[in-house]
């Protein structure tokens, strides 16, 4: 057994996962490769968040699977494999392993390494990153969510939140730091709630200080924030340090107080705008991106105004949304007979995202003549702090390096879309 084939779906935070995997079979001193018809071991890293994820992810189990040689392993990880091993293990019985949730040694135990997977337990051997951006990494700082929103199955595939002590985290960027990763972004189910766990109070601001004191990585970025616990002392250290971008994630998922109160969500519409409000002051040219949850069970054309207003009001930089679909062990499935219509549900989302994209073109057009920092994904294609990787915006600009910092002057601009051009 020498040889193994990797493949990770789903979000970022599998993505570190799916490293950290490799570095452990590495570590047994297997040998990755490219193609799975050339592998001895197959591994594949699943998402079950919504029901389009599991779709892809058991699709593309079978796909790789149905060529399968007798002498070749596969091992199904993830979050899918986590839910539904069992019912999956008799569905699909070309895969060997059904494991779960990744944990430090569980690859290496399943393969009959057991005094590597022994060590590997006791000291993880640094991960491996597998991205095409060598200048960009993801920090996962806590792993599960203590939040009990209705329409999420999070805290019971993933558990409750565990954070990473400070000295680890810091530990770990340094590492990416030295194999020159100049963006860093930070992220965990709930980014806001960080060190709850481990310093009983939310330590998110600790840990960027800790960062910038011993790292000298040019960009940190925060995805996925929680509307709780963004202090006035993170938005002053937001503000004052340029090292961080200027840049927050908060998912907040409707604007309607009677569809907050049905997803759970722990705060009211009225402290929704007062701390978006408060975002905008306090980290003057902020950009701020968002996801929105259309058709979720009770949801009225009324709720759904509420909803347009609030991003009339406030104009997201970003804007992303989803369709609610019921999720097996999730309180919002016993609201499935005030189920939304699949039709009214995706007209609210198109009409919703017609209007963010009016307003993103409006707001990218406003930097034109600007001139900003910029990092490059490519020779061609690059991102200012208010745009993360993959998501965002991008920058088309005359040639350059890939992970080159500069100033670009902002020429044109349309919804998803800026030119630019480099100024010394």
């Amino acid at each position: 057994m020498k040889k193994f084939y990797s493949l990770s779906l789903g979000c970022a935070k599998n993505q570190v996962d799916s490293e950290r995997a490799t570095a452990e079979l590495l570590s047994a001193n297997l040998n990755a490769v490219a193609n799975p018809k050339d592998s001895d071991v197959i591994l594949i890293n699943t998402c079950g968040f919504i029901e389009s994820a599991k779709e892809e992810s058991i699709e593309t189990i079978l796909s790789l699977l149905k060529d399968k040689k007798a002498k070749q392993k596969a091992i199904i990880y993830g979050c899918l494999s986590q839910r539904y091993s069992k019912e999956l293990a008799k569905e699909i019985p070309e895969a060997d392993f059904w494991l779960g949730n990744y944990r430090a040694g569980m690859l290496l135990e399943a393969l009959g390494f057991e005094s590597q997977a022994k060590l590997c337990k006791a000291n993880p051997p640094k991960r491996i990153r597998i991205s095409e951006f060598p200048h960009h990494a993801y920090l996962k700082i806590a792993e599960g969510c203590n939040r009990a929103c209705s329409f999420c199955a999070i805290p019971a595939i993933r558990g409750k939140q565990v954070s990473q002590s400070i000295e680890n985290l810091v530990n770990e960027a340094k590492q990416l730091e030295e194999n020159g990763v100049k963006e860093l972004s930070l992220i965990a189910q709930d980014l806001s709630s960080y060190g709850t766990d481990l310093y009983k109070t939310a330590s998110l601001e600790r840990l960027l200080e800790a960062l910038l004191k011993h790292t000298k990585i040019p960009w940190l970025r925060l995805m996925y924030l929680y509307p709780e616990h963004i202090t006035d002392g993170l938005l002053s250290l937001m503000a004052k340090e340029p090292r961080i971008c200027k840049y927050a994630d908060m998912p907040i998922q409707h604007a309607s107080d009677k569809m907050l109160k049905l997803m759970r969500r722990k705060y009211s519409a009225k402290n929704l705008k007062a701390l978006l409000y408060k975002m905008r002051e306090k980290v003057p040219d902020i950009s701020l991106r968002t996801t929105v949850l259309l058709g979720f069970p009770g949801e009225t054309h009324s709720d759904f105004e509420e909803l347009m207003s609030l991003i009339e009001e406030i104009r997201f930089e970003l804007l992303g949304g989803f369709i609610w679909s019921p999720e097996e062990g999730t309180s919002a499935m016993r609201l499935e007979e005030r189920r939304v219509s699949a039709k009214n549900a995706r007209i609210r989302l198109d009409a919703l995202i017609e209007r963010q994209d009016e307003i993103s073109e409006e707001k990218n057009r406003e930097l034109i003549g600007k001139t900003l920092e910029v990092i490059l994904d490519s020779a061609s294609e690059a991102r200012t702090q208010g745009n993360a990787l993959e998501t965002d915006n991008i920058v088309k600009i005359s040639k350059g390096k890939a992970g080159e910092i500069k100033k670009a002057k902002i020429t044109d601009a349309r919804a998803h879309e800026l030119d630019g051009v480099f100024v010394n």
